[in-house]
């Protein structure tokens, strides 16, 4: 065999690998939508920006040395602020930041908040309290310009597609009010369970699904009543040890509905036309949330990490609950998950963060 034949044999092979490198260079990086994704770190006291084009944690956002425990986000319609429910007990606070500036700015409120909302015009924040209140921050002055008051503990308070305060509670009711007066446009229903802090409506706004310990409800809205119920655990059946539902996110094309839960690890997938469970993304940790990119091709989920696996069922559900927002014992390092939402498969390695990753937004540039 000559020398000439060896070599030509050779350069054919690097020429082949090579070809095979450049066509999986573009799978290899995996790049999202260049954006940012807000990250609230309950444990870290601070909200990790992330570039998603590059999957890096480009900075942190303190929000102390009076908040304490950022656990929720909402922005602005625009996109220029973003506000931080803190779920420390003392002082209860909400934080704004200031995306051009980076810079924090941290409001007293009543009591402590289970959550942070922005209205269907962009004009206001709702702010369910412990304190049986929904206060009404203005986002123009950053000032709390009125208070809905409850008889019972309002844990989420959302904007339905008729504008109207769609409103869940601690007992597990829902209703739906007047968001200016706060008067009863539709008296609570029970969702099937109890602790319901996040809900999320079908595209057309014809259902809605309440996240519930051990529950997920479906509402027909029309006839306002629960007509189905959907079990947290991997089998399927009910039991009083089920895990909890945590917060729900809808698919960009309104197909799925993604739920996080605590008492357990996965995130359930549902079909929002048979309102069944297709599937379970594996998580290390329990689960907080899943935001999506603003063209959809990429979903991120909160995950908790490995040492919150111990936390086991409903009861488990609620230790973990009030041990993160408190004093964190043994909670180390979470993640973001990277998946894509037409397979709901992982993309890439995940992206570490500080204790708690929670219920971020993603934006583009500013």
């Amino acid at each position: 065999m000559s020398l000439s034949f060896k070599i030509g044999q050779r350069a054919g092979r690097w020429l082949a690998t090579l070809a095979l490198l450049g066509a999986v260079a573009p799978m290899a990086s995996q790049a999202g939508q260049a954006g940012q994704l807000y990250m609230p770190e309950i444990v870290g006291n601070s909200v990790a920006v992330i570039d998603t084009a590059t999957e890096q944690v480009t900075s942190r956002i303190p929000v102390g040395p009076t908040g304490k425990r950022p656990a929720v986000l909402a922005a602005t319609l625009d996109g220029s602020k973003i506000y931080v429910d803190n779920f420390g007990l003392f002082p209860a606070t909400v934080s704004v930041i200031n995306r051009r500036t980076n810079a924090v700015k941290t409001m007293i409120v009543g009591s402590t908040p289970l959550g942070i909302f922005t209205s269907m015009d962009g004009r206001e924040i709702y702010v369910p309290e412990v304190g049986f209140t929904v206060e009404v921050i203005d986002v123009a002055t950053d000032k709390i310009v009125r208070k809905l008051h409850f008889p019972d503990i309002p844990a989420g308070a959302m904007s339905g597609p008729d504008g109207n305060l769609y409103v869940s509670f601690a007992s597990g009711f829902l209703g739906v009010y007047n968001p200016q007066t706060g008067a009863t446009i539709r008296k609570p229903i029970w969702v099937g369970g109890v602790g319901t802090f996040w809900f999320s409506f079908s595209k057309d706004g014809s259902k809605l699904y309440t996240d519930s310990i051990s529950k997920i409800g479906v509402i027909d809205v029309t006839s306002w009543r629960v007509v189905k119920t959907i079990n947290t655990n991997d089998a399927g059946t009910f039991s009083i040890a089920n895990p909890g539902a945590f917060t729900s996110t809808l698919s960009p094309d309104g197909s799925k509905l993604y739920v996080t839960r605590w008492g357990s690890t996965g995130v359930l997938v549902i079909d929002t036309q048979t309102d069944t469970v297709i599937n379970t993304i594996p998580t290390k940790g329990q689960t907080i949330n899943v935001v999506f990119s603003g063209d959809g091709s990429r979903g991120y989920i909160s995950d908790l990490g490995t040492t919150t696996t111990g936390y086991q069922g409903a009861l488990g559900d609620l230790l973990l609950f009030f041990n993160i927002i408190g004093p964190a014992v043994g909670v180390g390092s979470g993640q973001v998950i990277v998946f894509d939402p037409q397979t709901d498969r992982q993309v890439g390695p995940a992206i570490p963060t500080r204790g708690g990753p929670s219920c971020g937004v993603w934006l583009p540039s500013i």
